[in-house]
């Protein structure tokens, strides 16, 4: 089978490609957040990277209650535990049980249903949920417990799940807040101008016949459609009036994402990217800042506080409508 087609960049995007390597300081800081009295946060992978970065940040400047969803359970108790030093020395505040864990596993869809029930067990409102776990080139033939392809089962199917089973609590909390304070922040990456044309390798979504592509292709259809799951979320939820979808690059970065790249492309990460802090800086922008309302639905941000391009062929809607499709018809078991 023939490789998947990767449309050639325009200037502007190797623009923002380049972007990525000097951002300059973020602008939306913790000075600048709302207080969140009263207000329910979702961010999966919080216990380690930008993730915990986007916790800490959280709990130690504002008054929400987080939950941190991820995957190992003593890895996530650890966490916390350094979580709330950290924030007692930096914020000169104790976060008692503000913040939250429940075990999920997004590369095994059963274990989605299950967190979510507790969840609902424990809150009657969600405001904002940060989809950030995300695994990046794993080793080539990696697949999830039902056998998809392990990125585009872990940064795709399992969020699509998690978020359509706390669609309807989402939905009913954004009917009570004001304006654009309900946000859905889905974590896409700069890489998506990489991605085969229309975002998916249609022919071979899960790589099973085509194996001598670079690894990082298969990372970036995911964070294509990542971006498209930002777009089509609103499209399909047109009564959740008051909510907003956005995807965003967080930043070139060094964390454990990249546990699973050479020695070679580590070295050329600690001397080229930035401290995680900084993504979190663009991740909460996306989730707080009034900059950011209905009229940006499905539109992208980068680092480290900036509205950034999407490649053109990706917003094309019979493409991005066949893409949910693909998307629910793989969930749809397990709703």
């Amino acid at each position: 089978m023939d490789s998947p087609i990767i449309p050639k960049l325009t200037w502007q995007e190797w623009k923002q490609v380049l972007h990525g390597f000097h951002p300059g300081n973020p602008t939306f800081l913790e000075k600048d957040y709302p207080s969140l009295d009263g207000k329910v946060v979702i961010v999966t992978g919080g216990s380690t990277g930008v993730g915990y970065q986007v916790v800490k940040s959280l709990a130690g400047s504002t008054n929400a209650k987080i939950y941190i969803f991820s995957r190992n359970q003593q890895k996530a108790r650890d966490a916390i535990e350094r979580m709330k030093l950290e924030i007692a020395e930096e914020y000169s505040k104790a976060v008692d049980e503000s913040i939250k864990f429940v075990q999920v596993d997004l590369s095994d869809l059963t274990t989605i249903k299950p967190a979510v029930s507790e969840f609902l067990q424990a809150e009657d409102r969600l405001d904002i949920i940060i989809h950030n776990a995300g695994i990046m080139m794993p080793p080539r033939g990696s697949v999830t417990k039902q056998g998809y392809q392990m990125e585009l089962g872990t940064n795709n199917i399992g969020p699509q799940l998690l978020q359509n089973l706390l669609d309807p609590i989402f939905i009913k909390t954004s009917s009570t807040n004001k304006p654009n304070e309900s946000r859905i922040v889905w974590i896409a990456s700069t890489s998506h101008f990489f991605s085969p044309l229309h975002g998916i390798n249609w022919n071979d979504p899960n790589y099973r016949q085509v194996t001598n592509v670079p690894l990082k292709q298969m990372y970036s259809q995911s964070k294509a459609i990542n971006i498209i799951q930002a777009q089509q979320w609103p499209v399909y939820h047109p009564e959740a009036t008051n909510a907003v979808s956005i995807s965003v690059c967080p930043g070139y970065l060094k964390t454990e994402l990249q546990r699973n790249t050479t020695w070679l492309q580590q070295l050329g990460y600690s001397l080229l990217f930035h401290n995680p802090r900084y993504g979190a800086y663009t991740e909460l922008f996306a989730a707080l800042s009034p900059d950011i309302t209905s009229a940006n639905n499905g539109q992208h941000v980068i680092s480290f506080g900036h509205f950034g391009e999407i490649r053109k062929d990706l917003e094309e809607k019979e493409n991005s409508n066949k893409v949910w499709n693909f998307l629910q018809d793989q969930i749809n078991q397990y709703v």
